[in-house]
């Protein structure tokens, strides 16, 4: 049977990508590393990780592990973490994905006091379908999402709404004149040019749906997995674009892009914090959950 430490070396290189970023974190040498993985592997009988010049990548063996055992020792540690502060003293990793603006905007202002206090985060941007997968594999510890995939393991909560614009440069509202809600507005907006973030444009449909009562026919000129592209398509008046409140409002307080319509109900999307079952146990890890789900009531 594999011992604590074997699995923790193990989950730290599955997290990092690297034996030596592993071995920082672990406060070990990348030989110490190397070894620890040797032993492992022989005593699960395969090989855990391909090496490569840049990294490793887990096995199918590995990634089965990882599952397996992520939440168990993520819990034995928030049990060291409770009772002798052990891991206080080497510090913490929290691994956290989601949407790049609101984790860049919003997320992460909360935890540079934690930061500060020797807490080290690990962020990974990307949509739903790969943040839950790296989340069910143990490779994250928390996620925002912005559908509830809730799956076997995983647990989710809402943790707030994400108001919704439809912006385009001062020209673009000149050129559309007033839009009406209602199917109207969508058949004036017909033809225009528009990025929607990702493929299923859940920002777009949702705005449609809920200011002109309808989705046909819908289709992204451009479609990103980040909002940073749709803001410099509309900000270059290439089109226009549905965004977060948080992310159009800089640019909105700047004069570069204007809102389209002021509707009676502001379109809003929920988004849900996200989690392995267990892993709250870990006392560091509930302490950041806990404050992005504080910080969120006045988002």
């Amino acid at each position: 049977m594999a011992d604590i430490q074997l699995l923790r070396t193990f989950l730290t290189v599955y997290r990092s990508g690297t034996f030596t970023r592993a071995a920082q974190e672990l406060h070990l040498t990348q030989p110490a590393v190397s070894q620890q993985m040797r032993a492992l592997e022989g005593q699960v009988g395969k090989p855990l990780f391909r090496r490569a010049s840049r990294g490793v990548t887990p096995t199918a063996a590995g990634r089965e592990l990882a599952q397996s055992v992520a939440t168990h020792v993520d819990a034995l540690e928030g049990a060291l973490d409770t009772s002798t502060g052990a891991l206080d003293a080497i510090g913490e990793t929290v691994h956290i994905g989601g949407p790049e603006e609101f984790l860049s905007e919003l997320v992460l202002p909360e935890l540079l006091p934690r930061v500060e206090d020797g807490l080290r985060v690990r962020m990974f941007f990307g949509t739903d379908l790969p943040i839950v997968a790296k989340l069910a594999a143990g490779e994250l510890d928390l996620a925002i999402l912005t559908a509830d995939l809730r799956q076997r393991g995983i647990e989710t909560q809402q943790l707030c709404f994400e108001y919704l614009e439809l912006v385009g440069t001062p020209k673009w509202r000149e050129r559309l004149g007033i839009l009406e809600e209602g199917p109207a507005g969508a058949l004036a907006l017909q033809g225009v040019p528009i990025a929607a973030y990702d493929e299923d444009l859940p920002l777009v449909r949702e705005y449609w749906q809920t200011v002109f009562a309808s989705t046909e026919l819908l289709r992204g000129t451009l479609v990103a997995n980040g909002l940073r592209a749709c803001l410099q398509f509309a900000r270059r008046d290439a089109g226009i674009t549905v965004l977060p409140m948080h992310t159009a409002a800089p640019a909105i307080e700047a004069g570069d892009l204007v809102r389209l319509i002021d509707p009676i109900a502001r379109p809003s999307s929920m988004l849900y914090l996200a989690w392995r079952s267990g892993s709250l146990r870990r006392a560091s890890l509930a302490r950041v959950h806990e404050a992005i789900r504080s910080a969120a009531e006045a988002w």
